[in-house]
């Protein structure tokens, strides 16, 4: 044997733990600094997000007064019908001015030192219109920036109020690509604004935005969609989630049209009431709009054309529906309609198709309809910036003293680790050169090392280990020897088993034995009687093993005898089942069925000893035959007489005779599954007509495939014979 040569320890365990030590310490410290730092960050803009909200949401209601009145005045200047509700809006505008210009003047100051609750830099209102916005928001939209002076309250606007580089990416980019009603805050960084504002930087930390959202209507839809999504679905709530599911695109669309936006969603037109509903309604409109004398009958005629000429299958976009309206109302030259009046149209429209249960989609996922709704909803924001030299400096200094925290610790354990591993180094020494003389051949040594540490239990199971090779030297040995037996068993067995069928005319054979070990328990056998007349015979032996092997060569020695002196079945068992009695150990039993088949008049005449019932398989069809008994070397003589019968069954041509054994039908798969009776009739009926040699295969096939790699824990022996003559 070629020897192995010792290395000499340069990296010894000694340094390899403290180092160990060291970088884990300075590992665990480096992630205690980002988890402190996260946590005290995190803490400090929680509070600032709620002393903003605070302060926020006690003047949101007037901000939202304010941008309505805005809005309305908008709308009012644009309306034909007159101005008469502009005085009392602009009144309404000025109010709500002047009340938010004493509310921030009460809490923005110069210096926040002073007063501890005066914390903010400068508030600011954004009176954003998003209708036309896309899933892509493209732009701000037509939004005006405008603040409140810091010591007044008055409101002033910078660069025309159309723009501002520090709410653009902290508020806006938020609120433009996530549907949020709660207030949102927002940091502003230098690498976030562009270049020409990059000055606001210089020497200050990062800019603390926090911001309210202000709707035109009620933002109870988006708070409900928020629910909706973020919702778990169960089993019992599928349903009722699936239904709120389909409402949600029509509850979005209504709300884009009511708020006076446009949404091209998709009408279905296949009903032809509701096609007539759609016809009659804007027919009727062009009629109210100044064509009450024009041809009723061609001007349907004309609509309907066109709608059927836009209709894409069953469906009609509202886009084009609009469209062909306008090219009616064109051709009968009435007036153009005003944005007022297409939006009250649009709405009313939509109700009725609502109204009339027109089925409604869009082309959108669920996902951007509700962010355009949502965008469209947007009547602005309200916010203020906070004081960043108050707040930064505190974090900063924090987190100076958490990072000198860390350090200290992780120089107090470099200095633990270089000196602990010394205590163990001289156990591990001890524990080396035993195991050297232990990898010699010296097996009576033991090591002894003190202490109940992991170097003692290691030695303790150094100790075990020794004593465990010699027996694993024995057992080796007696493996083998067991082995070698097993094998002998197993030839002798092979041996016994019949190395051809007799060959008889009118008789087809086949026959396939598979033991689940070395040696197994089952046995067939075809024994030729002379006279026309041949023994049929299939065994199962209890257990596995040299034992059952034995058992096995015992009874088909004892058949081979008495089937030669006798042709009476019953006596033939009666004859094996006395000498199994006495002679086997009580743990040991046969199951067995023989039959004498009679070729010149095709009777099968036969006993059962306990075994599966035989199977005739005539005309497609199977039956099992009576079979009974009682198991070989079970019962005392007097009583397995009495269980013991002689049947006898006639045979036809083209009839299939199948015996098994157990191991058949109780093969399993993975799960435990039987492969089962009735699956083993169906593969047998499968392959009716063929050679039964070649049934055998199919079935044998059938069991591999349902068992798959699972090892079987019995065996498997099958006989099928095929009569040809009459």
């Amino acid at each position: 044997m070629k020897s192995i040569r010792i290395r000499k320890v340069i990296f010894g365990i000694r340094f390899k733990f403290s180092l160990i030590i060291i970088l884990s310490v300075a590992l665990s410290s480096t992630l205690l600094i980002f988890a402190l730092i996260n946590q005290y960050e995190n803490k400090m803009k929680k509070t600032l997000a709620q002393q903003g909200e605070t302060i926020l949401q006690g003047i949101s209601g007037k901000a939202e007064i304010y941008l309505r009145a805005r809005r309305l005045l908008s709308l009012e200047n644009s309306s034909p019908s007159g101005k008469r509700n502009i005085p009392a809006l602009v009144t309404q505008r000025e109010e709500t001015k002047k009340a938010m210009s004493r509310y921030f003047a009460s809490v923005v100051g110069n210096d926040a030192k002073k007063m501890k609750d005066r914390v903010l830099d400068i508030a600011f209102i954004i009176d954003a219109d998003w209708t036309g916005i896309g899933t892509d928001a493209p732009g701000s939209g037509r939004s005006f920036f405008y603040y409140f002076q810091r010591h007044t309250g008055a409101l002033f606007t910078q660069k025309g109020g159309r723009s501002d580089p520090l709410i653009e990416p902290t508020i806006l980019d938020h609120f433009r690509k996530v549907i949020d009603t709660k207030s949102h805050t927002g940091f502003a960084s230098i690498t976030d604004v562009e270049k020409q504002y990059r000055y606001l930087f210089k020497d200050n930390p990062d800019f603390v935005v926090v911001a309210l959202p202000l709707f035109k209507d009620t933002p109870a839809l988006y708070d409900e969609y928020i629910h909706f999504k973020k919702k778990t679905v169960t089993r019992a709530t599928i349903g009722q989630h699936l239904k709120r599911k389909s409402e949600f695109p029509i509850l979005f669309i209504l709300r884009i049209i009511s708020l006076g936006s446009f949404i091209d969603y998709r009408i279905d037109l296949s009903s032809l009431s509701h096609r007539r509903m759609v016809l009659n309604y804007f027919i009727a409109k062009t009629l109210a709009a100044g064509s009450m004398n024009a041809d009723i009958v061609r001007l349907k005629e004309k609509f309907e054309s066109l709608i059927s000429h836009n209709m894409q299958g069953t469906t009609i976009q509202i886009a084009k529906l609009e469209s062909a309206w306008k090219m009616i109302r064109n051709n009968y030259r009435i007036p153009t309609l005003t944005k007022h009046q297409e939006i009250e149209i649009r709405q009313d429209f939509l109700n009725r198709l609502i109204y009339y249960r027109v089925p409604i989609s869009a082309d959108l996922s669920l996902d951007e309809l509700s962010l355009i709704s949502f965008r469209a909803d947007i009547a602005g924001f309200i916010g203020l910036f906070f004081y960043r030299k108050e707040y930064f400096p505190e974090m900063k200094k924090s987190t100076n003293e958490i990072i000198n925290l860390a350090m200290s610790i992780v120089l107090r354990a470099a200095f633990l680790a270089l000196l602990f591993p010394a205590f163990i180094i001289k156990s591990i020494r001890t524990l080396a050169d035993r195991a050297i003389e232990i990898g010699k051949g010296s097996f009576n040594k033991t090591i002894v090392i003190p202490g109940s540490d992991e170097i003692g239990r290691l030695a303790d199971i150094f100790n075990i280990m020794t004593a465990n090779l010699m027996k694993a030297e024995e057992i080796k040995i007696e493996k083998i020897r067991m082995e070698n037996e097993l094998l002998t068993a197993r030839q002798i067995q092979s041996a016994l088993l019949p190395e051809r069928i007799p060959d008889i005319a009118g008789v087809e054979f086949g026959a396939y034995y598979l033991a689940q070990t070395e040696s197994g328990g089952d046995y067939y056998d075809a024994i030729d009687l002379g006279e026309n007349k041949i023994g049929i015979a299939i065994a199962d032996v209890s257990g596995h093993g040299v034992g059952s092997g034995l058992v096995m060569a015992m009874t088909r020695t004892l058949l081979h005898i008495y089937c030669k002196k006798t042709e009476n079945t019953k006596k033939i068992f009666e004859l094996i089942n006395d000498y199994l009695k006495h002679n086997t150990a009580r743990n040991y039993f046969v199951t067995m069925f023989y039959g004498i088949l009679d070729m010149t008049s095709l009777t099968l005449t036969y006993s059962s000893a306990g075994h599966s019932p035989a199977m005739i398989m005539r005309n497609e069809t199977l039956r099992e035959i009576p079979a009974g008994g009682i198991a070989l070397g079970v019962a005392i003589p007097e009583m397995f007489s009495k269980l013991t019968e002689i049947r006898e069954v006639r045979l036809q041509k083209n009839d299939y005779f199948v015996l098994y054994t157990d191991g058949v039908d109780e093969s399993m798969d993975a799960s435990g599954n039987e492969y089962g009776l009735e699956r083993f009739q169906k593969a047998l009926l499968r392959n009716y007509g063929k050679h039964p040699e070649k049934i055998i295969n199919a079935v044998i096939n059938d069991i591999r495939n349902f068992t798959g790699t699972t090892p079987q824990h019995d065996d498997i022996t099958m006989i099928l014979l095929k009569i040809n003559r009459h």
